[in-house]
């Protein structure tokens, strides 16, 4: 499968987790499917709100879905569960809940000597170790991605490209 036929059926499956993909497929469209979530978070407005910045939040990883769904088809067409993919989102999540976090602090004490006092001692280490366990996670996801598709058919359905028996 080449570029732009791999670009083009991942956008076209964007939303469908169900079935198979293999390598050629997903890693032909994960760069251009990644650029579109950091387009979108590059281009928003991440001030201060009432709202904590979930309306943002949310957007970007609506953003996320067509690389999400790619993932988790091609975890699963080396017979993981596609379920797997979610786990290096978790990520950003967690940087934007320390971002609400160390923002909260700063407003709540006033002062940015205490809150960079407060965060790097108390906070800092907390989101350090989960952060470190993030990227290993994601790093562990990113090496199953990497292995061979299973040649014959699988609980997620046969190969990409052959027909059912």
């Amino acid at each position: 499968m080449g570029p732009k036929q791999a670009i083009s059926f991942g956008f076209r499956k964007a939303l469908v987790f169900s079935g198979r993909a293999p390598r050629a497929e997903f890693w032909w469209f994960a760069p251009v499917a990644t650029m579109l979530p950091v387009a979108v978070a590059m281009n928003l407005e991440w001030s201060v709100s009432l709202s904590w910045g979930i309306g943002q939040l949310l957007l970007v990883m609506v953003a996320f879905l067509p690389l999400l769904s790619a993932m988790s088809r091609r975890l699963q067409d080396t017979g993981e569960e596609g379920h797997q993919a979610v786990y290096p989102f978790l990520l950003i999540i967690l940087v934007w809940l320390g971002y609400q976090v160390f923002l909260g602090f700063s407003l709540l004490i006033g002062g940015p000597i205490l809150w960079l006092i407060l965060a790097y001692l108390t906070l800092g280490p907390v989101f350090l170790a989960a952060l470190v366990a993030s990227v290993m996670v994601t790093a562990n996801i990113v090496g199953m991605m990497l292995v061979a598709s299973e040649p014959k058919s699988n609980r997620f359905g046969v190969p990409c490209g052959d027909v059912p028996a």
